[in-house]
């Protein structure tokens, strides 16, 4: 699955955010991210252990893999589902994709490459989209 973070500009600041939200799902940490509707192929999601990849800047940035999706019923915007992620954000190669509304499913032979695990306080920021398009021409990236 894809979809946009909202509200963050930098992947630090997009990580300190995830951290704050941890909870318990059956004995492992987690992060909800909040959605409207179930997605239909969610047993098929899980099933293949998939990934909810985030763009942000339009551009996808990184990826968390999915432990599993929870209808809710909530005060303030009724019946809701959070798309329980494991905790951990695993860079990707940044790849530009356009702004979208909700989330899509999103199919592995178009999915970047992965970069490595996020680690709060590091620089974690691709290098400017001109260089870092050289420096991935040249096989640098």
């Amino acid at each position: 699955m894809i979809k946009l973070i909202v509200g963050c500009d930098t992947l630090d600041k997009y990580a300190a955010w995830q951290e704050q939200e941890v909870v318990d799902y059956y004995g492992q940490p987690a992060v909800p991210c909040w959605t409207r509707f179930m997605p239909k192929r969610s047993d098929e999601i899980l099933k293949s252990e998939g990934s909810l990849y985030r763009v942000m800047k339009s551009r996808i940035v990184c990826r968390s893999k999915i432990l599993g999706f929870e209808m809710v019923e909530t005060k303030s915007h009724g019946k809701r589902c959070m798309i329980m992620q494991d905790p951990e954000i695993i860079l990707t190669v940044n790849k530009p994709h356009r702004p979208f509304q909700g989330w899509r499913y999103f199919e592995g032979p178009k999915a970047p490459a992965d970069r490595g695990v996020s680690v709060m306080g590091e620089s974690n920021e691709e290098p400017p989209e001109e260089l870092g398009d050289d420096l991935k021409a040249a096989g640098l990236l």
